[in-house]
């Protein structure tokens, strides 16, 4: 036995300095509180592309603040940026506790490609079945759940447009393009922008590509299916390239808007509002934002996008949907986000604070939605024949992956830098990148 030689003052020192510093040490590295919460003080980040959460978490994230004693780091990056940030992020292990991605039921492994490196695997969590089963697609890969989805089931950017300028001007819907051209010229003889897309925001012009893919598949019986297995493309596509044209030309007349390329959609109720527009791409409880930010008496209706005498309805189960990063130090925490925003209470604030939704997607009876009656008139007008096929971002492999990139060249498109075939053959080239990546024995 080895005898200590300290004196045995300073030994009497260090045990009663020890009564007080050891104590004070295991408080300091505790995660409880007084209450024995166990999440105490802890910091929840999420990296978000702005518009998929906006304004409509904030009141349940402040409820998740106070009632765990926490606090949450919302990042929210803009969208032109926001893939190219994420994918950074994962690779060098630095990424937010909860990060998002416009998920379908190929982006998991197209957008994440090493999922099982990077997300946490939420099999098995009472949440699940709050999702619906179509949105689960998106969601999982096999049986494992990764990503949770709540979005609305409102018809997804089809054509808004303002009922009563219509009626007063005689104006029937159009169903086909040379309908929609003629309708347009009327409008603009008024001095009003027919079907104003708000180029600058650097993601809803391609909608009006996208959202028909029923007419693609249509024209082209087998496309989708060739697509994913890589026996067909884009390029030489004649419905894809006739949209492009088409819209290339409403351009050129101006019929899209003033310098529309150079405009954003930050006013674009208000211009609704004051009848400076006739029309727009948008979803349809748009129309409520509409009535609520203007005040105006106006009706507004739908309609479905005529390019290339579409009559498809843009059948769309993904959307924005969140993850929790297996890198993350507070799995914990980002388990018990998931759990709390699934709540009905949650659920119903999120439906309550979006300005432009008027329901939310969800297996909760307890949730009161709000559906608008134009909403349900047009749902009722279409058949099950027209909503058979789902958007081309959605149903074909490594498309949306893309979308930026596809937007931008359209836009160089559209001011004659490039011909509309070359938009097609770099849609086709940069899927295949992404098919490589991830080892799809197709490609």
């Amino acid at each position: 036995m080895i005898k200590s030689k300290l004196p045995k003052a300073f030994l009497l020192c260090v045990f009663t300095l020890s009564i007080f510093i050891v104590p004070s040490l295991f408080a300091a590295g505790t995660q409880e509180d007084s209450s024995g919460n166990p999440y105490a003080g802890k910091e929840l980040s999420i990296l978000v592309s702005a518009g998929w959460m906006d304004s409509r978490y904030d009141e349940t994230i402040a409820r998740f603040e106070e009632t765990y004693n926490v606090s949450v780091d919302l990042q929210t990056v803009p969208a032109d940026q926001y893939g190219d940030i994420l994918q950074t992020r994962l690779l060098t292990g630095e990424c937010a506790d909860v990060f998002w991605i416009q998920s379908n039921p190929f982006a998991i492994e197209s957008v994440i490609v090493d999922y099982e490196d990077f997300c946490i695997d939420f099999s098995g969590s009472a949440w699940e079945s709050v999702v619906p089963e179509a949105r689960l697609l998106s969601c999982k890969v096999g049986d494992s759940l990764y990503g949770l989805q709540l979005w609305h089931n409102s018809p997804e950017y089809v054509m808004v447009y303002n009922k009563s300028m219509f009626t007063e001007m005689g104006l029937e819907i159009p169903t086909t393009y040379a309908e929609l051209k003629d309708v347009s010229a009327a409008l603009y003889a008024q001095g009003i922008t027919p079907w104003f897309i708000p180029g600058a925001d650097g993601w809803q012009h391609q909608l009006a590509f996208f959202q028909i893919g029923g007419i693609y598949e249509a024209n082209h019986p087998g496309l989708y299916e060739g697509l994913n297995n890589n026996t067909a493309t884009f390029k030489d596509n004649q419905t894809m390239l006739k949209v492009l044209s088409q819209m290339k030309e409403l351009s050129d007349l101006g019929y899209l808007g003033e310098d529309w390329i150079g405009s954003n959609s930050t006013n674009m109720a208000n211009m609704f509002g004051d009848r400076k527009i006739a029309m727009a791409m948008a979803n349809s409880s748009y129309i409520q934002q509409i009535k609520d930010e203007t005040g105006t008496t106006d009706e507004f209706g739908l309609f479905l996008l005529p390019l290339a005498d579409n009559s498809f309805f843009p059948t769309n189960p993904a959307g924005p949907t969140m993850f929790g990063f297996k890198g993350t130090e507070n799995e914990d925490l980002v388990r018990l986000f998931f759990d709390f925003v699934c709540e009905t209470e949650s659920l119903q604030e999120i439906l309550d604070n979006s300005p432009a939704y008027t329901n939310i997607h969800v297996n909760d009876d307890a949730v009161q939605q709000h559906w608008l009656a134009e909403e349900k008139a047009f749902v009722d007008s279409i058949t099950p024949d027209q909503m058979v096929t789902p958007v081309l971002q959605t149903g074909t492999k490594y498309t949306n992956d893309y979308w930026m990139d596809f937007g931008a060249d359209m836009m160089s498109y559209f001011i004659g830098r490039i011909d509309a075939n070359d938009v097609l053959g770099r849609m086709d080239a940069n899927r295949a990148k992404s098919a490589k990546i991830a080892q799809d024995p197709a490609w």
